[in-house]
């Protein structure tokens, strides 16, 4: 498990990011009480991909897009907060999740990160290492059992060679010895390798797939060709030695933190619990159509249905008992559907075995989450303004929800809507698009990387989309832009070749890329029971729409908006392109930035009504 805080861009840290720069502290909006930074603005602009930026004289249209839709999150939020949604149960237990990781990141910064240091002699033997190649044969054994055996035979003068070659791992290096370079192992195994002289064989190491011995056959130094090569390789040597330094103090602070805790589970429940995970992943797996051997990943809709399965007295019984207010069963299962869960197994004892892992786990994250509130952390100014970001977009999709909940199409409105359009001579806007689904934002990072590459969007869509048609066929066909709800709306906003994503709908993301688009006469494909589904939809779609803009107009003639735009135009801002992940002190992962969809359709009728005041 990684417990290393630090912001991840694909393949390589941006470490500038992280640094305070003159200027982030202006307010570049203020909106009602709430004031957005420059640094919370260049945040969110620069860690969520936009393919496209990089063209000539979009980037100004681009901050416009990002900062207006921004403050349409805290317009919501400010109203989600006034209907009282601050103290709902997805802020009381979902939000409570992302709280609570950045508390402990806090106190990981505090109690690890601040007191790891790089003794330079640690640092020449990293280098050292890093200058050469280990060229090795190895025996591996998945018993322990087996391979002292193994070692001790070599230890009576057994031939290594003769031994590796009854043995299956011998195919493995049958054409080349296995070269091993620095930061490749674990600290102690390399070290146990490092040292040996060329014949040399290692005492059993440990490894999480089994045991290895090792044979050193010969060294071959690393071929330095430019300075470019040699600054690559000081970055990664510090990068090791610093990750290994931290990975020790957090030894240490684990040894001395945890014992001493009394802690103690609720036996009947985790059964119960454990019950009914196994037989929502059969289900699961089962809708899904996932082959035996491949992970099936449990839903949103399948926590809730576990959650509903217990019940209120269940869900307020005490499951895990402390010296202090102790976990009830409902808080762990948010805490728990928050993380998600997938196996490959379909035996219940692995799965159950899984499961009391993770029930382990979430001990560990509350007792350190209690001993960060416990040292203030909620008043780092950092972890202030980084979790208010995140309590204002949770905010906001209560309210947006509450919007597309409120917006009831009856059957008289539907065949009012079939009457007008059917008799309509108005023009509609058609869009054209073509679509990557996936459930997997590690996958949706691979679709930009390949994207930015140069691969056809279309063939890239074949490869990693997760909702193909027959044929294999990624396009939607034309379909009018007050359908399909958000990405209708977004669709209809972007010129031919406009990529955008990713958007989130349901449990999946979503990037599309509009590769056609006409205006026409409203043109109904069918009778009105063929097409009456499609048409309440539509008919959703608009008023969710209408909603949306109104609401906004009101609420930022409420709250009161205010706008820098000659910070915002003159703001330097870097284009990257790249999904950004932050990896949490003491573990847990989430995105840096809150995935806030585009929404700018409320602002020229904001800016008309301000003109209208008298």
């Amino acid at each position: 498990m990684k417990k290393y805080s630090q912001i991840i861009l694909l393949l390589f840290i941006i470490v500038s990011l992280a640094k305070a720069q003159k200027g982030d502290n202006e307010i570049v909006a203020e909106v009602g009480p709430i004031k957005v930074t420059a640094s919370e603005f260049k945040q969110r602009y620069e860690m969520v991909p936009h393919v496209g930026r990089h063209i000539k004289g979009r980037e100004d249209r681009l901050k416009a897009e990002t900062l207006y839709s921004i403050i349409a999150e805290k317009l919501w939020a400010l109203k989600a907060e006034e209907l009282g949604f601050d103290s709902s149960a997805v802020m009381e237990y979902t939000f409570k999740a992302v709280e609570d990781m950045y508390l402990r990141d806090a106190l990981y910064r505090k109690e690890i990160k601040s007191k790891t240091s790089i003794a330079p002699k640690k640092y020449a033997e990293a280098k050292r290492r890093a200058l050469i190649y280990l060229d090795t044969k190895f025996i591996y054994a998945k018993e322990k059992s087996e391979i002292d055996k193994l070692y001790n035979e070599l230890k009576n003068g057994a031939s290594f060679d003769s031994l590796l070659s009854m043995r299956a791992e011998s195919l493995l290096q049958k054409e080349r010895p296995y070269q091993i370079h620095f930061g490749q192992m674990a600290e102690f195994a390399e070290d146990s390798v490092y040292n040996l002289s060329v014949g040399e064989f290692s005492s059993p190491l440990k490894s999480p797939d089994g045991w290895y011995i090792f044979k050193l056959i010969s060294v071959e130094p690393e071929k330095i060709e430019n300075a470019k090569q040699v600054k690559n390789m000081e970055k990664r040597i510090r990068s090791v030695v610093q990750k290994r330094e931290e990975e020790n103090e957090f030894q240490k602070y684990y040894r001395s933190f945890f014992p001493g805790h009394e802690v103690e589970t609720n036996g009947y429940l985790f059964w119960s619990f454990a019950d009914k995970i196994i037989a929502a992943l059969k289900e699961r797996k089962k809708l899904a159509k996932v082959e035996d051997g491949k992970a099936v990943h449990l839903e949103e809709a399948d926590f809730y249905k576990i959650k509903d399965q217990f019940g209120p007295d269940s869900l307020n019984m005490i499951f895990i008992q402390l010296k202090e207010n102790p976990v009830t069963l409902r808080q762990f299962l948010y805490s728990f559907a928050f993380e998600g869960f997938y196996t490959s197994s379909d035996d219940p004892n692995t799965i159950r075995g899984q499961l009391n892992s993770r029930v382990k786990r979430f001990i560990e994250h509350e007792l350190l989450t209690r001993e960060a509130d416990k040292e203030g952390m909620k008043n780092d100014p950092k972890v202030k303004s980084e979790i208010e970001m995140w309590r204002d977009y949770y905010l906001a999709t209560l309210y947006k929800q509450t919007l597309f909940d409120s917006s009831n199409v009856t059957d008289a409105e539907v065949r009012n809507y079939y009457n007008k359009k059917k008799n309509s001579e108005n023009l509609e806007t058609q869009v054209n698009i073509i679509e990557i689904y996936n459930d997997s934002l590690e996958v949706i990072e691979k679709v930009f990387q390949e994207i930015d590459n140069g691969m056809d969007f279309k063939i890239v869509a074949q490869k990693y989309s997760d909702k193909k048609s027959k044929g294999n066929d990624v396009e939607s066909g034309f379909f009018p832009i007050s359908s399909r709800g958000e990405i209708g709306r977004i669709a209809g906003n972007m010129n031919i070749g406009d990529v955008y994503g990713p958007l989130k709908v349901d449990n999946e993301y979503v990037v599309f890329k509009v590769i056609d688009k006409k205006t026409s006469k409203e043109k109904l494909p069918g009778s009105f029971n063929k097409i009456k589904d499609e048409l309440k939809r539509q008919l959703k779609a608009e008023k969710v729409s209408k909603k949306m803009i109104d609401n906004t107009v009101k609420l930022a003639n409420k709250y009161g908006v205010k706008v820098n735009e000659k910070l915002l135009y003159n703001m330097d801002v870097v284009n990257y392109n790249m999904m950004v992940y932050r990896y949490m002190g003491f573990g847990g992962r989430l995105l840096a930035v809150p995935l806030t969809p585009t929404f700018i359709e409320w602002v020229e009728p904001w800016q008309k009504s301000r003109s209208e005041l008298p």
